[in-house]
């Protein structure tokens, strides 16, 4: 089994918290993201195990968000949701962040509930990818 490296002094899944739930904790997380990376290592919490292994580990991780294509989820100023898509298994949501010099960027997360231990019944990130919300036609609130 692969070294995931987590916080566990972090919040952490729980079959408790829901897809939209899950996903406005890590991008709080991300928006509060301190000199310490805390927000970055809420996230890689969250993130299934498939992406872990396609993004780990954390250190990988922490290189990826400050991408130039991922940066703008880190400290911004606000955000606005699109409705939750979900049947149940799986669910996708747009969130656009607004950084300080007004500039939006869209994210689309894609999340799936867990089958196997320790993770089962728990919300999970998947992917997170940029994307213009215009082009899906999505209005976000």
């Amino acid at each position: 089994m692969a070294n995931y490296q987590y916080s566990i002094d972090l919040p952490m899944p729980s079959p408790d918290l829901s897809a939209d739930e899950v996903i406005q904790l890590v991008i709080e997380s991300l928006q509060q993201n301190d000199a310490a990376d805390i927000g970055i290592e809420v996230a890689f919490n969250f993130a299934s195990p498939g992406n872990k292994l396609a993004t780990g580990p954390l250190n990988n991780f922490k290189q990826l968000v400050r991408e130039p294509l991922f940066q703008p989820m880190l400290n911004f100023c606000t955000y606005k949701c699109s409705e939750l898509i979900t049947d149940g298994e799986r669910a996708q949501q747009i969130i656009v962040v607004q950084e300080e010099d007004g500039t939006d960027a869209g994210f689309l997360f894609s999340l799936s509930k867990q089958d196997d231990a320790p993770y089962r019944e728990c919300w999970m990130t998947d992917s997170v990818t940029r994307v213009k919300p215009e082009l899906y036609g999505v209005e976000v609130k």
